[in-house]
């Protein structure tokens, strides 16, 4: 059952199990490890440069390519169609099939990327509102440590990595928030800089304003729009 509900925010208590935890960890740790070594095709793969630690976080994108901010070839920020990265690996499938089986998600929201963020000591997400491109709901997946989340129409930053927002909650490890609504689209969030170590997997489904299938495999194949 949901441990919280609040205009648009779900929190649901433990989702997976420590053992489930474990695994799910060590999936996400070789492919960082995999990553590291550039057997991650395209920007699948994205880490701070080093001078940087503390003010970002290493990234294994799924599915599509986000694109955060204005890249140097001059692209917005959104979806780009035509980065190909690595496709939902069948580990996380069995993932989001479980939170289906939970209600979290349905057949019609069920959610066809993901982006996985590894946070070390001090690292922070500063406040944003999730793109368009994305529909609504989208879920977060927390491991490794228990960390807050801040929603606010403003939000405030008090120093490096800190902020002052209306309202926060603790994600505890294993915990799935699905984030909707006023949530998704009218409040900003943020992750204050992080007290440990902590994995994160965000679901989220690529609308279909966008126009593509998600990539698939290892290879990041793109199926014909049916579009």
């Amino acid at each position: 059952p949901a441990i919280l509900r609040v205009a648009g925010l779900v929190l649901h208590g433990v989702v997976l199990s420590p053992t489930e935890q474990l695994l799910t960890l060590m999936y996400c740790q070789r492919l960082k490890e995999l990553g590291d070594h550039g057997a991650l095709i395209g920007r699948t793969f994205s880490a701070p440069r080093k001078w940087m630690k503390g003010k970002g976080r290493v990234t294994v994108q799924l599915g599509c390519c986000y694109n955060y901010a204005r890249d140097r070839h001059g692209n917005p920020p959104g979806i780009l169609r035509q980065e190909p990265v690595c496709g939902m690996p069948p580990f996380l499938e069995d993932l989001v099939d479980r939170m289906c089986n939970r209600g979290i998600f349905n057949r019609t929201n069920r959610p066809n990327s993901c982006i996985i963020n590894f946070y070390s000591k001090g690292d922070c997400i500063p406040p944003h509102i999730d793109h368009l491109d994305f529909t609504r709901p989208f879920v977060t997946l927390s491991l490794l440590s228990e960390q807050a989340i801040l929603f606010g129409a403003t939000i405030s930053s008090t120093s490096d990595g800190e902020f002052n927002a209306p309202f926060s909650c603790n994600l505890p490890v294993g915990s799935v928030l699905v984030i909707d609504g006023n949530g998704a689209n009218v409040a900003k969030h943020c992750v204050p800089s992080v007290s440990k170590d902590r994995v994160s997997i965000t679901f989220r489904k690529i609308g279909a304003n966008i126009k593509m299938l998600p990539f698939e495999g290892p290879h990041g194949k793109q199926p014909p729009s049916k579009h």
